[in-house]
């Protein structure tokens, strides 16, 4: 059969598995005619076109529900029931130490909880019940993000959880910790007093991290009067 449009198909399918692409002024149709695809026989199939053959390859066959849909294939109640597997084995990988991989996990939990209650109105009963699944999943995302020091997204995913619950105890934690590695000492301090009130079993973390604040802040101010020390105004 005649595949016209095949030379343009197979540049791009080509050009995606090569670190060094052809050189070629422009990907359109009438470009591509002009200067060539930047391979021969490509080029050979544009000057002269050809039916071709194809040879076709059957790897295996899969029957329906043996195999595992691409996320955007599920419909909503598989969005639902895979929500609580991908949080069991987020769970699992972090505690082998794979905190990349437990991070996608809760990720793709969270983006799932996140298309079903945009179609939900907020405080609702329904929405209510799915956004206390959403806490346990971003305070491990949080964890997670904590140990890999991207303490901005610990803050936003934190904040986003004490926006509803201002009384959650690990929020406030890995957000106070979080504040102290940006230099956010006030609201760092804000945090782990607040924190301190809700659950006297943290006070001696608590107590730790305020005098590596109050310990900070000293360096640091002995650092400003040397830099002033003879400094005429």
């Amino acid at each position: 059969m005649l595949v016209a449009s095949y030379p343009f198909i197979s540049k791009t399918l080509r050009d995606a598995g090569r670190t060094s692409i052809p050189s070629t002024s422009h990907c359109c149709t009438a470009q591509l005619q002009k200067n060539g695809t930047g391979y021969d026989d490509l080029n050979d199939l544009l000057a002269d076109p050809a039916d071709l053959e194809f040879t076709i390859d059957l790897l295996k066959i899969e029957v329906p529900g043996s195999f595992e849909k691409e996320t955007w294939l599920l419909d909503e109640n598989e969005k639902r029931n895979t929500i609580p597997e991908l949080k069991e084995a987020g769970n699992e990988l972090y505690h082998k130490g794979k905190y990349k991989e437990a991070e996608e996990k809760y990720m793709l939990a969270l983006g799932f909880l996140e298309q079903i209650m945009m179609k939900l109105k907020p405080r609702e009963k329904e929405w209510d019940e799915l956004n206390k699944i959403k806490t346990p999943l971003l305070l491990n995302l949080a964890q997670c993000k904590l140990i890999s020091k991207d303490y901005y997204q610990v803050i936003e995913h934190c904040t986003s959880i004490l926006d509803d619950d201002p009384d959650n105890v690990k929020a406030l934690f890995r957000r106070g910790k979080a504040n102290i590695s940006v230099w956010k000492m006030n609201e760092a301090r804000e945090d782990l007093k607040h924190l301190s009130t809700l659950d006297p079993s943290m006070q001696v973390s608590v107590n730790r991290l305020l005098c590596q604040i109050n310990e900070a802040l000293k360096i640091k101010d002995d650092e400003d009067r040397q830099k002033l020390r003879g400094k005429l105004f």
